[in-house]
């Protein structure tokens, strides 16, 4: 569906994020050959842009190194809510983001 490069927040980060539908019609946010800092409370988020304003949580990071995936829940809006952000609540800041596109 959509897909992109992880760039570099205020911690390095890299990798690559994309959005995938399976025939059942639901939707796994995948990510491949992730690596970042490790930091306290990192989330997921889908965001309108890489400083989180509007955002859907996707949950807890489950590593900062390594191949993962999450679930998009039905009503998010990818055109919307089109960017990756690897987000540290404890600090407020983006340790990385990915602008997917179709």
């Amino acid at each position: 569906m959509a897909a992109g490069d992880f760039q570099s927040g205020a911690h390095e980060t890299a990798g690559k994020a994309a959005v995938v539908e399976l025939p059942d019609g639901s939707r796994k946010l995948t990510i491949t050959d992730f690596e970042t800092d490790p930091g306290p409370d990192l989330r997921i988020y889908l965001a309108t842009d890489e400083g989180a304003g509007d955002f859907e949580d996707l949950g807890a990071l489950k590593g900062n190194k390594g191949d993962q995936q999450y679930d998009v829940p039905k009503g998010v809006d990818l055109e919307k809510h089109g960017t990756v952000v690897i987000w540290c609540r404890a600090f407020s800041v983006s340790f990385g983001h990915s602008a997917l596109e179709s």
